[in-house]
């Protein structure tokens, strides 16, 4: 529920320059150590190497957790420089006992930085209000070669009692450590995620893990997201002492969000009145839903006020009213709160922003950054509707986001289709696998009418259809912008086809309304679109719209191709042909059909008139990497057809 205001690099870039210099540095023993040590060979392209990760997490009998960390790095290009820096977020309910860094360069000049040489960032922002905060420390003498280590001290006091260990980086990582100490009284749990279990070893009075050679998460075209392939540790905590912040299971998680969150759904008479004006009982009831959801959605401003517990506990439903603005769980129980009033049950949803964070396999874990809601609904409304989850118990459950205002009542945004979402009941809950939506709910249908010059011009209209995420994805880009940069942004995605061609006209329809299919209708003139050869004309059938996914053929691909959703494109293309021409050779039909896709395309002459037809549907969110040469295949044979010509013959 939290979002992070300040990135790395806008870090960096007020910090870099600014950092202090000590010539009489006090460089640790075990720093100089690790910095001596031979270099081991990496890709051309890693930019730095974890020397070492060494995090010790100490449980106190009240429940306090201090970590103390130790990190060290080589920068390994020019690229690297970003890693000479720490940040460790904290807030009201944390505090950074201390941050220091020291710094060797390849030509041995040493360099310190301590506790007082650090900088603080707020995080708050234009729509966000948050106690939490960066403790920041920029090291010196950042160059190629030069190794950096940081050691820190910092306690908190959990609102659930659970730690994670993330040992996989983008980077390569020599030496990874977590220790746990934990009172007597204490039990723990270690789950792995995306790493083979290693048992703990006991070391001077500690649990110890540790893992070594970790290669980097590799970036590729379409890759899942970065936390859903990295190796981490997640580990629980138990003891009859602590109160609450205690689980063992997702009921368990979802038990702790339910007292947590259960003072939050006051109402007023303000409110009661609101719900009355906008879903009188005299309409059907899913109308009535929809009017809430839609004034929750779109009337609610986006704005976040987080302060310690603020981040995961909601502000009161007649709070969040009276002042028209709210984060996601905010907005989430104003509506619970106003469906409530007209007889309707809903359940609050924690969820990550992120699909493939959270998976079936994953452990109980407090790491959702968003809420949704799940409405219950009746028999005769919830086929029509394709964002519906059955619960055995509950029944038909529509899973609605109030905060995203692109995508319509009845649909979900396509991060979190096929994902994971912790349902949360009165007194328990469980994660539940959110629905997918068909290839038919986003479609692209592009029809298109050209007229081709002898000179080899191409004049014509294209009219574009786009519905679900292909509708919500293009208002994205063009809901706010003005006509002029409308047009703009319309020449950009032609010129990613067409040479020496212009806009004539065009329009746009249903932008704003997130209930209707967007609409697209524009006409432009392509002078030399089609090639002299002597007596020839070469033209292309496909003129805009290209479908070929990213692909990096040059290395192996380790991870599953991600899609953000299942679609259906088509294309229906007709170009009149120029007097005294006729067809002299059309290109091979074109059928590419896997498991998971299937395109199909056909260029064809009817009279005067070169038809050409395609369609691409695509089944699912993740091709595995065990099929990539399929997905490959696949990829080359749309790359041919799209690319192939048809051969027009003067004839007089």
């Amino acid at each position: 529920m939290r979002k992070r205001a300040i990135s790395l690099g806008l870090l960096l870039g007020s910090l870099l320059g600014s950092a202090p210099v000590d010539a009489h540095a006090s460089v640790p023993d075990w720093l100089r150590t690790l910095a001596h040590q031979p270099a081991k060979k990496y890709a051309d392209d890693a930019n730095a190497v974890v020397l070492l990760d060494d995090q010790e997490t100490t449980i106190r009998d009240d429940g306090e957790i201090v970590t103390h960390g130790r990190r060290v790095l080589r920068i390994l290009r020019s690229e690297g420089k970003d890693y000479a820096v720490y940040v460790i977020p904290y807030s009201s309910e944390t505090k950074v006992n201390y941050l220091r860094g020291w710094s060797i360069t390849a030509k041995g000049q040493e360099y310190e930085a301590k506790d007082k040489d650090t900088f603080e960032i707020d995080l708050s922002s234009y729509e966000i209000f948050s106690d939490e905060k960066d403790k920041s420390l920029v090291l010196p003498g950042a160059d190629v070669g030069t190794v950096v280590g940081f050691e820190y001290e910092q306690k908190r006091r959990p609102y659930v009692f659970d730690d994670q260990w993330y040992f996989q980086e983008k980077i390569p990582v020599e030496r990874s450590r977590y220790a746990l100490r934990l009172p007597a009284e204490w039990d723990y749990r270690a789950s792995w995620v995306n790493y083979k279990d290693k048992p703990p070893q006991q070391q001077a009075g500690a649990l110890v893990w540790e893992v070594s050679d970790v290669p980097r998460v590799e970036h590729e075209f379409n890759e899942p997201p970065y936390r859903a392939l990295a190796g981490r540790m997640i580990v629980t905590f138990y003891s009859d002492k602590a109160q609450g912040g205690t689980y063992k299971s997702w009921n368990d998680l979802a038990a702790w969000h339910a007292r947590l969150i259960a003072g939050s759904f006051d109402s007023s008479p303000a409110l009661q009145q609101k719900v009355a004006e906008l879903a009188p009982a005299a309409k059907p009831l899913i109308e009535r839903i929809k009017a809430l959801a839609d004034f929750a959605q779109e009337d609610i401003r986006y704005a976040a006020i987080e302060v310690g517990i603020g981040g995961f506990r909601p502000h009161p439903a007649s709070e969040v009213f009276s002042h028209r603005y709210g984060d996601c769980k905010d907005k989430a129980t104003l509506l619970r709160t106003m469906l409530a009033q007209i007889g309707v049950k809903s359940y609050y949803m924690p969820i990550h922003d992120e699909r493939g964070i959270y998976t079936e396999k994953t452990p109980p874990n407090l790491g959702f950054d968003h809420v949704i809601i799940a409405i219950k609904i009746a028999d005769e409304v919830a086929k029509s509707l394709p964002a519906i989850y059955e619960d055995p118990k509950l029944g038909h459950l529509l899973i609605f986001d109030p905060t995203n205002d692109l995508v319509p009542f009845g649909q979900l945004p396509y991060y979190e289709q096929d994902s994971y979402a912790l349902l949360v009941t009165d007194n328990g809950g469980e994660l539940i696998h959110l629905p997918l939506s068909s290839p038919e709910a986003n479609k692209v249908q592009r029809t298109a009418k050209f007229k081709l010059l002898p000179d080899g011009t191409l004049q014509g209209e294209i009219e574009e259809l786009r519905s679900g995420y292909m509708a919500m994805d293009f208002r994205q880009y063009m809901k706010n912008e003005s006509q002029h940069d409308r047009r703009k942004n319309l020449e950009y995605i032609l010129g990613e086809n067409l040479s020496n061609f212009q806009v004539d006209s065009f329009d746009l329809e249903n932008v704003a309304d997130i209930g209707k299919d967007v609409v697209l209708r524009y006409k432009f003139t392509a002078t030399h679109y089609a090639k002299t050869i002597g007596s020839l004309l070469l033209v292309r059938p496909r003129v805009v719209g290209e479908m070929m996914g990213a692909f990096d053929s040059t290395k192996p691909r380790h991870y599953d191709y991600d899609f953000r959703v299942p679609f259906l494109r088509s294309d229906t293309v007709e170009i009149s042909l120029p007097d005294g021409y006729t067809v002299d050779e059309l290109p091979d039909p074109t059928k590419a059909v896997f498991p998971f896709a299937e395109y199909t395309s056909k260029a064809e002459k009817d009279g005067n008139i070169l038809k050409y037809s395609r369609q691409y549907k695509l089944e699912t969110t993740s091709v595995p990497v065990e099929h990539i040469e399929q997905l490959r295949k696949l990829f080359a044979e749309i790359n041919v057809d799209e690319r192939n010509m048809a051969v027009l013959k003067r004839v007089n």
